[in-house]
């Protein structure tokens, strides 16, 4: 391996190295080629971040479960989570969680390919999200969490960084 980045080295500088009067060897080369990209993840300009996050694609934690049935229809399948103690509203591209007849939590599923906060528009891309959101609270193993007003959105990512959901609940941490 050595020897083969020697020979390259020396082979690039061999058309320069010799005395006076010895001209590079340069007959039929040509400069080479630099071809410039652009990330994928480029950042994305946004005129202001957005300040507060009072609902999550329409939905307030201060909703109740006719208020969320208003604004959504009724949910195509109703789950009780015994963990958390909620009765979740499954909806095509998120579930709304009630306890006790109260929206607890708003998840948007990746699916949805955009996100509303405050009824601004997000795309789920990491540039959208970082230019609507700003600098994350704190940075966890599975996503970054955006704190405003005791309200929490939580961007959940894989391993990878791709965007796996969207939630939006209380932070009780404050």
């Amino acid at each position: 391996m050595m020897m083969n980045v020697v020979l390259l080295l020396v082979g690039m500088l061999s058309p320069y190295i010799g005395g006076e009067g010895i001209a590079p060897v340069s007959a039929g080369m040509t400069a080479p080629v630099v071809y410039a990209t652009t990330s994928l993840y480029a950042p994305v300009q946004q005129e202001e971040q957005i300040v507060g996050y009072e609902t999550l694609n329409g939905i307030a934690l201060t909703d109740d479960k006719e208020e969320v049935i208003r604004k959504l229809g009724e949910p195509l399948e109703v789950t009780h989570d015994q963990i958390l103690g909620t009765t979740d509203y499954q909806y095509e591209d998120m579930i709304v969680g009630l306890n006790n007849g109260v929206t607890e939590y708003v998840h948007v599923k990746p699916s949805a390919e955009s996100i509303q906060v405050n009824d601004q528009s997000i795309l789920l891309t990491n540039g959208h999200i970082s230019a609507s959101l700003g600098e994350p609270y704190f940075v966890a193993e599975d996503g970054d969490v955006y704190v405003q007003n005791h309200h929490a959105i939580k961007v959940f990512k894989d391993h990878g960084g791709q965007i796996t959901g969207v939630d939006l609940f209380y932070d009780f941490s404050e």
